[in-house]
């Protein structure tokens, strides 16, 4: 019997999203192995593949006691107080591969997503978006339309036969940095954790090359129009159409060992203009300083487990300036830790646990700082006192069960507990003393994926 996992962790490979990187998780024979499964289509050009998914499911989130008006980190249709029956993703890949031969080629790749995260996904590049769990005015409370659609990649990719071979792609493709993809099914756990929600971008515009020295270096490097940005200028939410273009570099060092049964992939995102949706809550601003960020995660299936155990780390590190009012300037610091691991049972039984803490300085990055009494929002901020001090700590823990029992079908349910303190703020701007916002929250979920 195939394993659903396995396959779709081959899948994100194909799209440069999987948490090893385009060469380090999957084998040849899992590549070979999702080669063969595509469904290929008939065109004007040989060669071109479809494949994709469908993912639904249920949630129940009971939410802590003052939570309702409170910070909330997760994925909007994570969030939500209801129990409802979700559409999380109807997701089609239209790919022209390049091919293993290190010689001139020439090819495509389009994914197209439709359903609740889709609506969440989209609105991530909208000028007034404030973070992935907390969009626009229309999707508050993480209420999200079924029939939304977020093209998540699009790029034309070509080879120049140089050294190894340097692979290009242009146009939009999935951000470099992050242990989790968008793909639900490929990850670890059905749920989004706090780091994919609130520490990485989603995806990039811009021109990506890559090389691989050999089986254990291979580097990658982008010039992109930002961060989650489909143009590069600082317009809408983030200071006037006058204000310099924020181009973002990117740079990413993945590293195999020997034996192939571990990586480690380290990540730097620089925004050189600053940027308009690296901060989740920031204050309409014309702050031009530079957005940082260092990603590093990696895996380990240790040897005297047989394959069975599979353990992985995320570490984020970002830092970006912002303008309080028209005299204060800040500069927000955001950074978080996560541990994964996954035990193969049986062939049908698997289980996969995530521990993970992120922390903002400032509440620029996802705070809901409009629910803060005294304070209305950060532009506010320099009337009352320009040293406001608002951090964030949030926590969550998660357990899903994962079974394969029919061929290209996962099933899995998952319990997951979230719990965090920051501090309220009195009338002046002061911090009051360790005060606490929120209980701990709980959700519930299933999920079951056919993929093809």
């Amino acid at each position: 019997m195939k394993n659903m996992f396995k396959t779709m962790a081959v899948l994100a490979l194909a799209s440069s999203v999987s948490f090893a990187g385009e060469d380090a998780k999957a084998s040849k024979d899992l590549e070979k192995k999702i080669q063969d499964q595509a469904i290929y289509v008939e065109t004007a050009k040989p060669g071109v593949t479809l494949s994709g998914y469908v993912d639904a499911g249920y949630s129940f989130n009971a939410e802590g006691p003052t939570k309702t008006t409170g910070d909330n980190v997760r994925f909007g249709d994570d969030s939500t107080q209801r129990g409802s029956f979700n559409l999380n993703a109807f997701k089609l890949a239209l790919e022209k591969p390049l091919g293993d031969k290190d010689d001139f080629a020439a090819g495509f790749r389009a994914d197209l997503m439709f359903g609740q995260d889709a609506n969440i996904l989209a609105n991530a590049s909208s000028p007034t978006f404030t973070s992935v769990n907390n969009p626009t005015a229309g999707q508050a409370n993480g209420l999200s339309s079924a029939t939304d659609t977020f093209v998540e990649q699009a790029f034309v990719q070509f080879r120049a036969p140089v050294g190894n071979g340097i692979d290009f792609k242009v146009g939009r493709f999935v951000a470099l940095a992050g242990y989790e993809v968008i793909e639900r099914p490929a990850n670890l756990n059905i749920t989004y954790g706090n780091l994919f929600t609130n520490m990485i971008p989603l995806y990039h515009q811009g021109v990506e090359a890559s090389y691989k020295f050999n089986d254990t270096v291979n580097v990658s490097g982008a010039v992109v129009n930002g961060w989650n940005n489909s143009h590069p200028s600082i317009t809408g939410g983030n200071g006037s159409s006058t204000q310099p273009d924020n181009y973002g570099l990117i740079g990413q060092v993945n590293v195999n060992a020997p034996g192939g049964n571990a990586n480690i992939t380290q990540t730097v995102y620089y925004g050189v203009n600053g940027d308009a949706n690296i901060l989740g809550n920031s204050p309409t601003t014309t702050n031009n300083d530079g957005v940082f960020q260092y990603d590093v995660w990696g895996n380990w299936k240790p040897k005297f487990a047989n394959d069975k155990l599979l353990l992985g780390f995320n570490g984020d590190y970002g830092r970006a300036g912002y303008d309080v009012d028209a005299v204060t300037s800040k500069t927000e610091n955001f950074y978080g830790f996560a541990l994964y691991s996954k035990y193969q049972f049986t062939k049908i039984y698997s289980l996969a646990g995530r521990a993970d803490w992120i922390h903002n300085t400032n509440g620029a990055k996802w705070a809901d700082q409009s629910s803060v009494t005294g304070v209305g929002g950060l532009a506010a901020v320099g009337v009352g006192g320009s040293n406001l001090a608002r951090s964030n700590d949030v926590y969550s823990y998660t357990l899903t069960s994962s079974f394969d029992v029919w061929e290209n079908m996962l099933l899995r349910a998952e319990y997951r507990i979230d719990w965090g303190n920051d501090w309220g703020i009195t009338a002046t701007g002061t911090p009051s003393a360790g005060s606490s916002r929120f209980g701990a929250s709980h959700l519930v979920t299933a999920e079951v994926v056919y993929s093809f």
